[in-house]
């Protein structure tokens, strides 16, 4: 019997070590295979800029060029995460400022859904008012989840209510009037029952 563990033991090291050197060799191809597809990308991408500023120079409109432009940064990102992230991510916040500027004068979207909810006295649901204010403001692209969470914010901000029936959840405006009245009965009940 103790010869056997010795050559179980061995037959383990022996696969053990084959195992290791077919990952060795497989690490090593496909690290040529990824140098071989980097230097065509990047000669692509040579090629490409030598492409862009022939179409520049002949004066064509330049609406392919964005999109060819796009989908050659992608692989540029992958490689070189560290320059190609800083150069993105100035662009990235200059966009949005950008729109915050033109959206200073649309109000914030939480009261464009409190005002839709103050028109209707029965409660509504997230798609109902992603659908009315779709209609009312046609500029802004709205799905019914970032509705759904402007509904909530004002849920949490007291501005709303939320009922839910069955798995359905609905909205509605909460009253000046009625939330003053509510702590108004709560102290005479109060004072009754002492």
């Amino acid at each position: 019997m103790p010869e056997s563990n010795p050559t179980l033991q061995t037959q383990y090291a022996k696969q053990v070590d084959t195992d290791l050197e077919r990952n060795t060799r497989e690490q090593e191809r496909i690290r040529s295979e990824v140098a071989t597809l980097q230097a065509q990308l990047e000669a692509l991408q040579k090629d490409h800029e030598l492409l862009v500023s022939m179409q520049a120079a002949l004066g064509t409109p330049p609406v392919k060029k964005a999109k060819t432009v796009k989908t050659a940064t992608v692989p540029r990102a992958r490689r070189a995460k560290a320059g190609s992230d800083n150069d993105k991510r100035p662009r990235k916040a200059a966009e949005p400022k950008s729109g915050a500027k033109t959206n200073k004068n649309v109000p914030p979207l939480r009261e464009l859904v409190v005002a839709v909810l103050g028109r209707h006295q029965e409660p509504r649901s997230a798609a109902e008012v992603a659908q009315e204010l779709a209609q009312e403001h046609p500029e802004r692209t709205l799905s019914v989840t970032v509705v759904r969470n402007a509904l909530e914010a004002s849920v949490a901000k007291n501005q709303s209510e939320r009922t839910k029936q069955q798995k359905s959840v609905y909205y509605r405006a909460v009253k000046d009037g009625s939330a003053t009245e509510q702590p108004a009965a709560v102290p005479s009940t109060g004072t009754e029952g002492a």
